[in-house]
């Protein structure tokens, strides 16, 4: 995923978050940390304005599943995007 800092003031990345659920039920995906394959989990650093950051996020769903919505939020204050779909 990319973060794209429009503003015009440094932003602290360290309070993003990214949620995920699967299934019709909405069971918790589990965030994957593996960083032998670059998954270190959330960024640790600001975030300049006019910049973007590349964050690689995962996270374990059932081979069987087909739909999964990730949620993501730049910190505790701001609106959550939701994002929804089918996994392939």
């Amino acid at each position: 995923m990319r973060v794209e800092n429009g503003g015009t003031s440094t932003v602290d990345t360290t309070a993003l978050s990214v949620n995920c659920a699967y299934g019709e039920d909405g069971k918790e995906g589990e965030l994957v940390i593996d960083s032998e394959r670059g998954l270190k989990g959330s960024p640790s650093t600001r975030l300049l304005a006019g910049r973007s950051l590349a964050v690689t996020w995962a996270c374990a769903v059932p081979e069987s599943e087909k739909t999964v919505q990730i949620e993501v939020s730049p910190d505790f204050e701001t609106e959550t995007a939701i994002f929804t779909g089918d996994v392939k």
